[in-house]
């Protein structure tokens, strides 16, 4: 997959030839794109793809989305990126004839109610998964189903750039973000509303990640179950089998160096220590402090020591 700056060079044809497996071809769509150059990240690109793909007319809109195969279509109609897309690349419970059928009936019933065809970020989702999608799709306003259809079609573009060229690694940094904001939700310290705003946040600060993407489009999707975007997110990050034991530890150890930085008062850590592990030394360092609030100044250094104990003491050189 070619670089930005390459994209940028690259003469009109090169440039429609380079994306055009990203949008099942596309070529006229893909010719405004090339006169909207030059970008000056993948985002900025993706940004005025969807842009370009609101504006243009609605002709070349549904030309745009009718390039696009049918959810639940024949495999060896489709382009390999679609079919993996679909699943078709994988054994999956869901290949029952009745998936099928219902499918292509939604489908026909779509297309004939809106003139165009049904498109989604699939996400990785089995395809019986995207019939309650179509349902409530044919419910919807035309204008807001041509505008949701075109931002799923650079949704699926900029996905498969990430899957053609390879994500690119996360800083450290972004990795630590993660693990934490799934780990509150493991422990309960946020739902699943809270973590889907997360992922949101975080994709707005520039984490480039499709599982984060597809965990992010979890509410949007109706997703009944997000157990599945979220082991894909940390086995993406490098925690695959994370667990609610883990993510207690390591809450605990990040609660234990705010207490070190005095980033938070020592009884405020110790509290969130006591809450998110089975840790008993702070468990009981807590119920002391409430017991006894006179003598906080003696436990609050009681609970530094404790919080050195368990994160490690602070660097000599700081």
């Amino acid at each position: 997959m070619r670089t930005v700056d390459e994209l940028n060079q690259a003469d009109a044809e090169e440039f429609v030839s380079a994306l055009a497996p990203l949008f099942e071809g596309g070529a006229g769509f893909l010719r405004r794109l090339a006169d909207a150059r030059p970008f000056e990240t993948e985002e900025h690109l993706f940004d005025v793809a969807r842009a370009v793909a609101r504006e243009m007319p609605e002709d070349d809109q549904v030309a745009l989305l009718n390039a696009h195969p049918r959810i639940g279509a024949d495999p060896a109609a489709m382009s390999k990126l679609s079919s993996a897309e679909q699943g078709y690349d994988r054994a999956d419970p869901d290949d029952q004839a009745w998936v099928g059928e219902e499918l292509q009936a939604l489908n026909e019933a779509y297309e004939g109610r809106f003139g165009f065809r049904f498109v989604v970020f699939v996400a990785g989702r089995p395809r019986a998964d995207i019939i309650p999608i179509l349902e409530r799709a044919l419910h919807a306003d035309r204008d807001e189903e041509l505008r949701r259809g075109l931002d799923d079609v650079v949704l699926i573009a900029h996905e498969r750039m990430d899957r053609v060229r390879g994500p690119r690694p996360l800083r450290e940094e972004l990795r630590e973000a993660i693990a934490l904001e799934v780990s509150r939700f493991m422990v309960g310290e946020i739902d699943r509303d809270g973590l889907v705003r997360a992922t949101h946040r975080l994709i707005e600060e520039g984490v480039e990640s499709p599982a984060l993407l597809a965990l992010g489009l979890a509410n949007e999707t109706m997703e009944p179950d997000i157990a599945a975007p979220v082991a894909r997110l940390m086995a993406e990050i490098g925690l695959g089998g994370w667990d609610s034991s883990q993510a207690g530890q390591l809450l605990a150890l990040h609660a234990a160096a705010s207490i070190l930085g005095d980033v938070s008062q020592p009884i405020d850590g110790a509290r969130r220590i006591a809450s998110v592990s089975s840790n008993a030394q702070f468990r009981d360092l807590v119920a002391r402090w409430e017991a006894d609030p006179d003598r906080s100044d003696a436990l609050d250094a009681e609970i530094r020591r404790a919080a050195a104990d368990l994160f490690g003491p602070p660097d000599a050189s700081d």
